[in-house]
């Protein structure tokens, strides 16, 4: 019996009652589905029981959102926003039917690469329903709030499990054992952002040490992400945030703490790891290269092997995690970047406007230990993927409509800069577009923010 697939079913089939319930009591189904969406493990190492053939659970709460929307649509309202936004409209259009024309120039198979690439169109699709339908959800600060504390802490007791157990094959989840990272990380991420605006409504809606607790969880997530770029992303914001001669010392000092904290975490964590783990694996092997050598005494291989393990057995610990952080940078980002970068040496002109369109994929060949698939529909890069895929002009229309639908309910301009800025330093080392969780951060962003009006207009 398959039991991946049958919690990938029952993943679905909540996806499906808590859509329903929003015929009834759209509320109830908006803050359901977050809760549950956050406790999810929208992780890779988690795809088996979330997602089938690239579809997602969530992919049915949205679609039954989808038939909502069409049976209440309001079609003049659809027609001024098609107007207002006419250029941005007509440009996507030109693109999407050049794109086209490109597949069937170049008869690209209907496979899944092919259909990865839709993955950033239904984020949008998704984008623009929440907008549409949560505008009338009338929400509280404090209940959103008690669902991002509650799924914050459970989801660090998850990956405390996880770290003790240690149930993967992969060798790369087993060599990052102590790192963990989905939607809800970056969602903590934007949570204090969000906070470094909005702290004298957030004191207002929760007590202290409520207050006190979300935060240091939320730092807590980023910590055991262990993502360098969010923690820079997240020290230059809150450095600048209301920029005022008085509290820079002050803020200066909590993100010197906060990098230190990082740092020591990124030694202390794999020292765990391999202690409790790590160092038992490799004596194992040991073991089994002595029965194997016992079996096979003229396999002059194993004894060289059996020396190898002993070595590193003797060698210890190895502190390569936290070495790597700024050893060998630049050949890391080449790395990493290297496989758009062989695209980029071939495109012409056009191309560098426009892109090599959907299905191109990127060879990233350094997946080959761990037996997956190489060719990949991005990169680390949402600059270097989308400047590949659809050139410059198709770069920026991606940009400016993600933006478009973060910010949707942003009035605080000051806030709305440091959103921008906190993406456009995360776009630059990963692809957002593509990682299962990025819906939740438009949803949350977008009900966050409407509460806080909400709550305004009720007082």
């Amino acid at each position: 019996m398959d039991y991946s697939f049958m919690l990938y079913i029952f993943f679905c089939s909540i996806s499906v009652f808590l859509g329903l319930i929003f015929y009834k009591n759209k509320q109830k189904s908006v803050l359901f589905f977050l809760l549950f969406s956050l406790l999810t493990p929208l992780n890779p190492q988690f795809m088996f029981i979330t997602s089938l053939q690239g579809v997602y659970f969530y992919d049915f709460y949205f679609l039954v959102l989808l038939i909502y929307y069409l049976l209440n649509i309001n079609f003049i309202k659809l027609k001024n926003i098609i107007f207002k936004n006419r250029l941005f409209f007509l440009t996507g259009c030109i693109l999407t039917l050049y794109y086209i024309y490109l597949c069937y120039l170049n008869a690209t198979p209907i496979d899944k690469y092919l259909l990865r690439d839709l993955r950033p169109i239904l984020l949008f699709i998704y984008g623009f329903l929440c907008i549409q339908l949560f505008k009338d959800i009338h929400l509280n600060i404090k209940s959103l709030l008690n669902i991002l504390l509650c799924g914050i802490f459970l989801k660090i007791i998850f990956f405390i499990i996880i770290f003790i157990l240690d149930p993967f094959q992969d060798p790369y989840y087993q060599n990052f054992l102590w790192r963990y990272r989905d939607a809800i990380t970056f969602i903590s991420a934007l949570f204090l952002i969000v906070f470094f605006y909005k702290h004298k409504e957030i004191s207002l809606a929760i007590i202290k040490p409520i207050q006190i607790a979300i935060i240091v969880l939320s730092m807590l997530m980023v910590l055991i992400s262990n993502l360098r770029i969010l923690l820079f992303a997240l020290v230059c914001i809150y450095i600048f945030s209301k920029y005022d001669v008085s509290g820079l010392f002050k803020k200066i000092v909590i993100s010197i703490i906060f990098i230190i904290s990082f740092l020591t975490y990124s030694y202390l964590a794999p020292l765990i790891q391999y202690n409790l783990h790590t160092k038992e694996k490799i004596a194992m092997k040991i073991e089994k290269l002595e029965e194997r050598k016992q079996k096979a005494p003229n396999n002059k291989s194993i004894p060289k092997e059996i020396e190898k393990k002993k070595s590193k057995l003797n060698q210890g610990f190895l502190a390569d995690r936290y070495n790597s952080l700024y050893n060998n940078l630049g050949k890391q980002m080449y790395k990493r970047f290297s496989p758009a970068l062989a695209h980029i040496k071939e495109m012409n002109f056009l191309e560098c406007m426009v892109g090599k369109g959907f299905s191109t994929t990127f060879n990233r060949n350094y997946f080959n230990y761990r037996g997956l698939d190489t060719k990949h529909n991005c990169i680390d890069s949402t600059y270097l993927t989308f400047f590949v895929k659809y050139g410059f002009l198709g770069l920026l229309l991606f940009l400016f409509t993600f933006f478009k639908l973060l910010l949707f309910n942003v009035h605080n301009n000051a806030l709305k800069f440091s959103l921008i800025i906190f993406y456009l330093i995360l776009f630059f080392s990963s692809t957002p577009f593509f990682h299962s969780g990025t819906i939740l951060h438009l949803v949350f962003i977008n009900l966050f923010i409407l509460t806080f009006v909400k709550e305004k207009d009720i007082v």
